[in-house]
């Protein structure tokens, strides 16, 4: 994950007794003001829908109202917010907004599906999340007639692992992967000989669901397990079980 975020993941699997290894393949940058952004804050309260689909994007949200001297109050309370999953609703709670909408499948897929019954032709709709998405969301909700304001928050930006923390990852029981961009990101700073390692086994690898998974395989990569639940709390229960079934 990015080291910031990989601390909570790593403490909740030290306490199962297992010896976390950290290698970052991440960062998060915030993207400079702009002036969409402006646009998007100046008419957040006119928005009918808003569509939060990381905690990283509600804290970028909410640094841009702060610094504006805003909070929660900015939006409108008639405003459906949606979060893609519990861990992004528990981060607006602590910035004083209740999701109204958590789809039962974390995905932009899941998003789409929790919607259907909704007429949103011409529902003023904020998108706010990070530069590089899939645009299945922003698609499929323009597609249900949504009038769309796409604003990207943050990047994913590439980190150099230490080289002996990778070859100590390819030597673990286990990887875990938490999105696309750490797939993409970690298989890159492999040699030769690390890809061919774990291409031939090595480490059973575990991703946080469908859409990572997809990333995985389209890197030669196999999938040992995925979360069925596509949070942190869902890949541990993943990995857990799994491990329990290979006892």
């Amino acid at each position: 994950r990015a080291r910031a975020q990989a601390s909570a993941l790593s403490a909740r699997l030290r306490e199962l007794g297992a010896a976390p290894i950290e290698v970052p393949a991440i960062r998060i940058e915030p993207l400079a003001p702009g002036p969409e952004h402006a646009a998007a804050l100046d008419r957040l309260a006119e928005y009918r829908l808003i569509v939060l689909t990381s905690v990283n994007g509600v804290d970028r949200l909410f640094e841009l109202l702060g610094a504006r001297g805003a909070d929660a109050r900015a939006l409108d309370p008639a405003t459906t917010v949606v979060s893609i999953g519990p861990g992004t609703a528990e981060r607006l709670a602590v910035n004083g907004v209740r999701a109204d909408l958590v789809p039962e499948r974390f995905v932009a897929e899941g998003i789409l599906e929790a919607l259907a019954d909704r007429d949103l032709r011409g529902a003023a709709t904020l998108v706010a999340r990070a530069s590089g998405s899939r645009p299945d969301l922003v698609d499929g909700l323009r597609a249900r007639g949504a009038a769309v304001d796409e604003v990207l928050l943050y990047e994913a930006v590439a980190e150099a692992p230490d080289p002996a923390l990778l070859a100590r990852a390819l030597d673990a029981d286990y990887l875990t992967f938490t999105a696309s961009s750490t797939v993409r990101n970690f298989v890159a700073r492999l040699d030769d000989a690390g890809s061919a390692a774990l291409r031939a086994g090595g480490p059973r690898v575990v991703s946080i669901g469908p859409v990572t998974s997809g990333t995985l395989r389209e890197a030669g990569l196999r999938v040992d397990v995925e979360a069925g639940t596509h949070d942190i709390p869902g890949l541990v229960a993943a990995l857990l079980a799994d491990a329990r079934a290979r006892t």
